[in-house]
């Protein structure tokens, strides 16, 4: 059996019309990571010193385009279709809204007996952008022992990521997002180092 990175081929007499892109590479990502010693009250001693200065700021952020997504069917007799048709003229990019993340109106079921012509990874779904923090501190305790505090904020600003879109063209949600990745999540936390 033939397959794809999308699982079993449509038309084994067309194997090209599975062409796509891969749906496990998005188009655009970048990421950025940083640790910054904060420079405030280095040069302090006493009480200012241990608990002012020597904190540490880190980020990692990540920005990155959406996967390919498939168009698939979930009409009642889709036949040996796995793939709805493309409309001519119609483009397939949409208002991605929460309701409408591609134009829906692009895709129409295959006339009963044919294979769907939509092309494998036509689709793109959402993309994600999550900016993640940590302010940090270590607290010696004599020669060897030190305490570290950490605040760490994932997705600190709360940007709503989406997370899933439905693909299924004849399914009641057919374009619509269905999930979302997490909101702004706090973790505080204390370490022992002997």
């Amino acid at each position: 059996m033939i397959t794809s990175s999308y699982g079993s081929v449509q038309d084994f007499y067309h194997v090209n019309n599975d062409n796509g892109p891969s749906g496990v590479t998005p188009y655009h990502v970048f990421s950025l990571s940083a640790v910054w010693s904060l420079p405030w009250y280095v040069q302090a001693s006493g009480v200012k010193r241990a608990f002012l200065g020597g904190w540490q700021f880190s980020d990692v952020t990540a920005i990155q385009g959406g996967f390919p997504l498939d168009p698939g069917l979930a009409t009642a007799t889709p036949g040996l279709a796995t793939r709805p048709d493309h409309v001519p003229g119609q483009s397939i990019l949409g208002p991605k809204t929460v309701n409408e993340w591609f134009n829906t109106s692009a895709f129409a079921a295959p006339a009963p007996g044919f294979f769907g012509n939509a092309r494998t990874g036509s689709i793109t779904g959402p993309g994600t952008i999550s900016f993640d923090m940590a302010l940090y501190k270590d607290f010696n305790i004599g020669e060897r022992a030190k305490v570290q505090f950490r605040s760490e904020f994932f997705n600190i600003f709360n940007h709503t990521n989406f997370a899933n879109v439905s693909t299924a063209f004849g399914s009641g949600n057919f374009g619509q997002v269905t999930s979302a990745r997490d909101p702004r999540i706090l973790e505080l936390a204390l370490r022992f180092q002997f």
